[in-house]
């Protein structure tokens, strides 16, 4: 039964939710099928309980129709029709919390059903939302355009010719226009950032039409004074323009302005847009932007944009902590690491909280630590093997461990080799680190051109994981 899509998405529901399906599902209005809503019932009693034994086809049958002889297909038909109930909720939840939409179509079926009485509250109710309305993305324009086109459907023949109707400043055509025009060049910028950092990872062959236009039309007023327009013109000149490092602070800018417009969805892309240009330059080693990095995921934290339906992805759980390291953040870092483990999927929450905790004793050099915390990590997954191993190369260095620290460069060296998912240059960064972390361990401190010289290929060497921390090693040696 758990195989079921309609067990595995009513689980997928928060309890509100669920709750809230139940009584969609026991509304006349929306099904009427009793039948259903006792599979409904015992599906809930069933999520509710969190039971482990499987709840099998015969027992639902026999539940939802009493004495009938066991039919299969009719019981995949009363899950397809299930399936079909939970989708349309969905749908209505989602209409439900867009109110320009709603107030649209309200304009739009009391025109079609001439329901003149209806006409003033409604245009009022639109004023109002108008001045209320947060959400101003480009999505906001193309609901303006279409709640003037319906307001304009409103003007009657008969209102046209009443003598108190002044044609110059009731005929709204302009408003219709502008606000068409706003939501296309917003749009197509939107979707030309997206095509343009899919073309930053992939070799992509692919270009949109009429973008010389868009951009054009961008840069003038009305069109760059439209919060999403400016918005997402500027991101686009940093990734066009990405040595122009004015283009990003300007983009700062108008995300501390604009941002709260955005629905969560186009909030997170924007922020990832700011944070990429930022990594992209921290890991050239433009310091500022390290503490750039780490105060717009502090402000996507704040806007609580990270956390989805409760969830975090480990990903930016895991990328956040080494951020608020570079600049010493280490307090800020321990209690993110504590506070945000909740909102890790639970299958992989261990794994990220201890090697987080790893990297923190790491910066604070409790190098005891890091292998205490690192041994609790499970090594399965390819990307905590090499980070650890990494963690631990340095670790036995600093600690002066030099017979533990060649058996795992042997090791570690011999496991990249045979590793099939890297790549032949990611190898070769591995390999570096292991080279020279060897070169260091054997070097004389007093054979000052030796050192110099093994500085100088450091340096120069274009691929080397955990490159900056060498290059800390290699200088140490030189002051010696």
């Amino acid at each position: 039964m758990k195989d079921r899509k309609i067990f595995s998405a009513l689980s997928g529901l928060n309890i509100y939710e669920l709750n809230s399906f139940g009584k969609y599902v026991r509304s006349p209005y929306f099904n009427v099928n009793q039948q259903i809503i006792t599979y409904f019932e015992i599906l809930d009693k069933y999520i509710k309980s969190e039971k482990t034994e499987e709840l099998s086809n015969e027992y639902i049958w026999k539940s939802v129709f009493n004495n009938e002889e066991y039919n299969h297909q009719k019981l995949l038909k009363l899950n397809s029709d299930m399936v079909k109930l939970l989708e349309d909720f969905i749908a209505q939840k989602e209409f439900d919390s867009m109110v320009s939409l709603r107030s649209n179509l309200k304009i739009a079926g009391a025109n079609k059903r001439n329901l003149e009485k209806l006409y003033n509250g409604l245009l009022g109710e639109i004023d109002r939302l108008n001045k209320q309305e947060m959400n101003q993305s480009a999505e906001f324009y193309l609901t303006k355009y279409q709640i003037e086109k319906n307001i304009f459907s409103l003007k009657t023949e008969n209102e046209k010719k009443n003598e108190k109707f002044e044609i110059r400043s009731e005929l709204n055509i302009n408003k219709i226009s502008d606000n068409l025009d706003y939501f296309y060049i917003a749009e197509k910028l939107r979707h030309y950032c997206t095509l343009l950092s899919w073309k930053k990872m992939y070799q992509l062959d692919i270009e949109m039409k009429n973008m010389d236009f868009v951009l054009q039309l961008a840069t003038n007023e009305p069109y760059s004074s439209i919060p999403p327009v400016s918005l997402y013109y500027k991101m686009y000149l940093t990734y066009v323009e990405g040595d122009n490092v004015q283009n990003y602070f300007e983009l700062r800018n108008l995300i501390k302005k604009y941002i709260h417009l955005f629905p969560a969805d186009e909030q997170r892309d924007i922020y990832s847009t700011a944070i990429s240009y930022c990594i992209n330059k921290g890991n050239k080693n433009v310091s500022i932007f390290h503490k750039e990095t780490f105060d717009i995921y502090s402000e996507a934290l704040i806007n609580n944009i990270l956390v989805v339906n409760g969830e975090m992805q480990v990903s930016n759980y895991r990328n956040i902590v080494p951020i608020a390291l570079r600049i010493e953040e280490f307090d800020w870092a321990e209690n993110f690491i504590s506070e945000y483990a909740q909102y890790v999927d639970e299958k992989y929450r261990e794994n990220a909280v201890e090697f987080s905790l790893a990297r923190l004793e790491f910066y604070r050099k409790h190098f005891g630590k890091v292998l205490y915390h690192l041994n609790k990590v499970s090594y399965e997954d390819v990307w905590y093997n090499l980070n650890a191993k990494t963690l631990q190369i340095a670790s036995y260095y600093e600690m002066d461990e030099y017979d533990a620290l060649e058996s795992l460069l042997q090791a570690f060296k011999m496991y990249i080799k045979r590793e099939k998912s890297l790549s032949v240059d990611r190898k070769e960064h591995y390999i570096n680190l292991i080279k020279f972390t060897s070169a260091l361990m054997k070097i004389n401190p007093k054979e000052q051109v030796k050192v110099l010289k093994l500085k100088d290929e450091i340096v120069s060497a274009k691929g080397v994981v955990s490159k900056p921390w060498l290059i800390e090693k290699v200088e140490s040696l030189i002051k010696k």
